[in-house]
C-alpha cells in the first residue's frame, strides 16, 4: 500500500497544514539504553534519536513520539515513531544523516511523510512481543546477549497449557510492575505461542497493549510452571488475585524484543513473524509500512 502523504489531509482545501508529520520505522538493541522514553540522564533511544534529528534539521525544540515505551534493556525489531516539522524535508538525505549520527545499536529503517491524523500509540491496534530462552548446556555465546540462559529443561506441554489462560481480556495487575502508572490494568491477549527449535525456546504474544514489565512477568511465571513449581491452572488464580506477589519473577530484559506493531486489527500472530530456518535469526528486511503495519 502506498504511504499516505503528510500533506494529503489538506489537499482538497488547497491550504498547507501548519506542520507536516513524518514517520520512522526503527530497530534497536536495547541493552545499552535506559529504555525508550526520554530520561534526565539522556541515555534512552528517544534521547539519541531526538539529538540526531535536532542536529540534522537544526530544530532545538523537536520531539518524537514512539508507539511503545520499551523498558530498560528491551530490544525492538520494529518500533514506530513520528515527529512534526513546519516544512517538507528530503527524506532520503535526512535518513542517511540520521543513520550516521545515531549509535550503531539503533537502525533507522525508513523515513517518510505520513498522515497528520496518524498517532503512533493511539492508532495502534496490536503488538507482538517475543521472549527467548536458551535451554541447557553448552551455551551459544552469540545468542547469550539476547536470551535468558537456563541450564535445565522445561516442560513445554505445561508451558503451552498455562499460556492459554492468558487469552482473552483480563485484569493483569498481578503481572505489572508495582510502580506503573496506568488508568486500567485490563488488556486483551489475542494469541500466544511457544516455539522450540533445539535449545532455543521462544514465547510469542500478541495483544492490544501491555503493562510495564508485563511480558517479562508472564514469562517468569510460566518458567515456574515449566519447572514444576506451579501448575498450569494456577495461572487463573494468579490473575484473579490481582497481586504482583502471587506471580513469578520478572524475566531478564535482554531476552525480550518488541517484534511488530500493527495498525489494522490482527488477532493471530502471522506465521511470517515466527523464526524459521536457523536456530537463531532476525528479520533481514524492514517491515513495509502502510496504514495497517
Amino acid at each position: 500500500m502506498e504511504s499516505p502523504l503528510a500533506s494529503k489531509d489538506s489537499a482538497d482545501s488547497g491550504a498547507a497544514p501548519p506542520y507536516l508529520t513524518y514517520r520512522m520505522d526503527l530497530a534497536y538493541i536495547g541493552t545499552a539504553f535506559q529504555g525508550w522514553q526520554s530520561q534526565p540522564s539522556g541515555h534512552t533511544v528517544q534521547d539519541a534519536l531526538e539529538k540526531a534529528l535536532r542536529t540534522v534539521l537544526r530544530q532545538e525544540d523537536l520531539r518524537i513520539m514512539g508507539a511503545s515505551r520499551t523498558d530498560t534493556g528491551v530490544h525492538a525489531e520494529h518500533q514506530v515513531a513520528t515527529f512534526r516539522v513546519p516544512a517538507a524535508i528530503p527524506c532520503e538525505s535526512i535518513l542517511r544523516s540520521l543513520q550516521a549520527l545515531v549509535p550503531p545499536t539503533i537502525g533507522v529503517l525508513n523515513l517518510r511523510p505520513w498522515s497528520n491524523d496518524f498517532h503512533p500509540i493511539g492508532s495502534a491496534k496490536s503488538k507482538v512481543y517475543r521472549y527467548r530462552i536458551w535451554l541447557g548446556t553448552p551455551q551459544n555465546p552469540f545468542a547469550r546477549p539476547y536470551v535468558w540462559s537456563l541450564h535445565y529443561a522445561l516442560d513445554t506441554a505445561a508451558l503451552q497449557e498455562a499460556a492459554r489462560h492468558f487469552l482473552g481480556r483480563h485484569d493483569f495487575r498481578s503481572f505489572c510492575a508495582s510502580d506503573a502508572s496506568v488508568v486500567t490494568y485490563d488488556r486483551t491477549i489475542f494469541d500466544v505461542r511457544w516455539v522450540q527449535r533445539g535449545p532455543l525456546l521462544e514465547f510469542y504474544i500478541l495483544g492490544d497493549g501491555f503493562l510495564k514489565q508485563m511480558v517479562r512477568s508472564l514469562v517468569g511465571t510460566l518458567v515456574n510452571v515449566g519447572l514444576g513449581k506451579q501448575r498450569p491452572d494456577d495461572i487463573k488464580n494468579i490473575l484473579q488475585a490481582q497481586d504482583r506477589r502471587q506471580a513469578g519473577q520478572t524475566a531478564p530484559a535482554h531476552g525480550l524484543s518488541l517484534l511488530r506493531i500493527f495498525y489494522d486489527v490482527m488477532e493471530t500472530i502471522p506465521e511470517s513473524l515466527i523464526s524459521s530456518g536457523s536456530e537463531f535469526g532476525f528479520a533481514l528486511l524492514p517491515p513495509q509500512a502502510s496504514n495497517g503495519v
